[in-house]
């Protein structure tokens, strides 16, 4: 007997294993890039600065290229999308151990990063397409992102260490199997027809060019406020996240710290992100998000800025955790605050947007960082990230409580 509530249907648990795999994969291949293209590119170059360059460039693709794939997804479906972008990430890990100069580094940091965070693109996307952009559905996407983690950095440092950067890079290879595999399980895309027998549509060339009318819409939404202040939240919440897959691993590398040790590191993040993320839809329902969000990620930012005082491994254990759980914890809320905020049909420009603007962010710190090292050292280039980030949060703070329709949406989380 059908039920007269109004609840909306359940979604069904094998796309949502489809997602929820995508996120896995493609975030916990840009773990483990984080521990062997550093200690990569340490092997070839010197300079901060072109460290800084190097590593940053993974962020560059995405940057010029996340609104239009969001944009690819809402009009041709997210399946098509994930296959092909897994593929190039199945590919692209192979090339580095052939092409061991620092300019062709710096162009496959490019591709595997567009790789990995259309993979992270396209699991909120379809959140937003399937799910209603639900903060119990982005809690669980951030939850599952987390398993990847917990054993894969470590297990990388321990292929570096054992067998070489060879084996390191096939072993990436070896986990992008994972994401074709969920993107072959999505749904196949049907056009909006009335025709029902009407052959499913032939992608053409023009199809997947980029658009300026798709850009021009999305950097409209930051119009909302509401929006406009979660997006430079989440800008902030990526410069931790920068450091902490640049410099933090070449200082900590620098400081004779093992590849092993450095990606057990990673891995203490990843586990205390999976209470941040279960507590999330619940933190969502108590707090007023506009508060626990910004006080949560510069709270991770710190983590990360006090490394250079910390010496014991255990002591970095817990800062890495408290990085962590602020991401876990704040994730999910600000993903779903993008998503809800705009209709369904333009879900994947609004987390295109999102990730283009996480990219300038991701972008800008290795190189500002790399440039502050060089000229200040990089133990105090750790510092002054603290620093900045403090002074940029409590400006905003302050933007906050003198914006009254800012004060008007900072409300309690309701699903309706």
């Amino acid at each position: 007997m059908a039920s007269d509530t109004p609840s909306p249907p359940p979604v069904p648990w094998h796309l949502q294993g489809a997602v929820y795999g995508i996120g896995l994969f493609s975030t916990t291949m840009f773990y483990l890039a984080s521990v062997v293209v550093p200690l990569w590119v340490a092997t070839i170059e010197s300079s901060p600065l072109i460290i800084g360059i190097v590593l940053g460039s993974r962020h560059f693709l995405p940057l010029f290229l996340s609104i239009h794939g969001g944009a690819l997804m809402d009009r041709l479906g997210g399946r098509r999308v994930m296959i092909f972008f897994a593929i190039v990430g199945i590919i692209t890990p192979l090339l580095f151990p052939v092409m061991p100069w620092i300019w062709a580094v710096l162009v496959l940091q490019m591709v595997a990063g567009l790789s990995d965070s259309m993979g992270w693109l396209g699991a909120q996307t379809l959140i937003g397409h399937h799910m209603r952009g639900s903060t119990i559905y982005t809690a669980r996407l951030s939850f599952t992102c987390r398993f990847g983690p917990l054993f894969a950095p470590p297990a990388i440092g321990y292929i570096w260490d054992i067998f070489g950067s060879t084996w390191a890079f096939v072993g990436l290879s070896i986990w992008g199997l994972g994401m074709l595999i969920c993107a072959l399980m999505l749904p196949v895309h049907k056009p909006a027809t009335p025709d029902n027998n009407t052959p499913r549509e032939r992608v053409r060339i023009r199809d997947v060019m980029p658009r300026m009318v798709d850009y021009v819409d999305a950097f409209r939404m930051l119009g909302i406020p509401a929006i406009a202040l979660i997006v430079m939240v989440s800008m902030l919440s990526h410069v931790g996240s920068s450091v902490q897959s640049s410099f933090y691993v070449v200082y900590l590398g620098g400081q004779g710290f093992t590849g092993t040790q450095i990606g057990s590191l990673l891995t203490a993040a990843s586990l205390a992100a999976l209470g941040g993320a279960l507590s999330a839809h619940w933190m969502a329902r108590r707090f007023k998000p506009f508060w626990f969000v910004m006080t949560t990620v510069l709270a991770g930012i710190l983590s990360v800025a006090v490394t250079p005082a910390i010496g014991l491994f255990w002591l970095l254990v817990i800062a890495s955790a408290v990085r962590g759980a602020a991401n876990g914890a704040t994730q999910p809320i600000i993903i779903s605050t993008v998503l809800r905020a705009v209709g369904t049909e333009a879900r994947g420009k609004a987390a295109g947007m999102r990730g283009t603007c996480n990219r300038i962010s991701s972008i800008a710190s290795p190189v500002i960082m790399g440039g502050l090292a060089e000229m200040v050292g990089i133990e105090t280039s750790f510092y002054l990230v603290g620093v900045i980030a403090t002074v940029l949060m409590g400006a905003l703070v302050v933007h906050v409580k003198r914006s009254a329709a800012l004060t008007e949406s900072n409300k309690i989380y309701s699903e309706d």
